[in-house]
């Protein structure tokens, strides 16, 4: 594997200085922050910060920006992500602290540079393929609702929407445009469905309080927690024990 070019890139809303256009070998492209839209032989992405696409040598693409967009941007031989050609979601950050401390290698260009960047290319691209493995088959926004199920589900519902969001490195508002879109519903709405789940598995421990099952399912007010039990079930705690 070699890298042949690296860049950092910033495009202004309506410049065109990423026009269609090719490369003679494989780019990829991770967008740091703006939004906007991205167009790969003909297939159009929607661009948000956090993501990246795969663009392989001699195929057209272009960059429509909404916002300034800041981006790394590689030319890579050798990498084996000819086939993973589109737009894919860092869900955990991993790959830009690793392309961001490639670039800052190849800026300073201490002694031993080359090897130390060599290790961080190495590292993003195999980041790089896990990422696309677990997004597949969805498209980026329904990777976002997936993992954002996911660590609810993961956490049983004991956590807010600006945790959600920070892991996802989305806002508060675009989760919750997302989660509406593709669920019907909102994130606060599934996080207080998980947690009376969880809810109704502790009810059945006769050793745990009304007050205690609440405390664990992250409800602060114990009547709080009964009536979203209520709203949720049709039935109180006390009630659902009884049955």
């Amino acid at each position: 594997m070699q890298l042949k070019f690296a860049f950092k890139a910033s495009v202004e809303k309506d410049n065109d200085a990423a026009r269609d256009h090719t490369h003679e070998v494989l780019e990829l492209v991770y967008f740091i922050e703006g939004s906007g839209e991205t167009t790969i032989e003909k297939k159009t992405y929607a661009v948000q910060n956090n993501c990246f696409c795969v663009m392989p040598a001699n195929v057209i693409h272009n960059q429509i920006s909404e916002t300034t967009i800041t981006s790394i941007c590689l030319g890579i031989s050798g990498s084996g992500l000819e086939s993973s050609q589109g737009l894919w979601v860092d869900s955990t950050g991993d790959i830009k602290t690793c392309l961001q401390n490639l670039m800052d290698e190849l800026a300073t260009q201490k002694i031993g540079y080359s090897i130390v960047a060599d290790g961080y290319l190495l590292a993003a691209i195999g980041l790089v393929k896990r990422a696309i493995k677990e997004n597949v088959p969805q498209d980026r926004k329904q990777a976002i609702v997936a993992r954002a199920l996911h660590i609810i589900d993961e956490k049983a519902g004991n956590l807010s929407i600006e945790d959600i969001a920070g892991q996802l490195f989305v806002s508060k508002d675009y989760l919750r445009h997302l989660f509406v879109h593709y669920t019907g519903q909102s994130p606060m709405r599934t996080i207080v469905q998980t947690r009376i789940e969880n809810a109704q598995k502790l009810l059945a421990n006769p050793d745990l309080t009304v007050a205690c099952v609440a405390e664990m399912c992250g409800f602060d007010n114990p009547y709080y927690f009964s009536r979203m039990f209520k709203n949720v079930t049709g039935k109180s705690p006390s009630e659902y024990r009884r049955r």
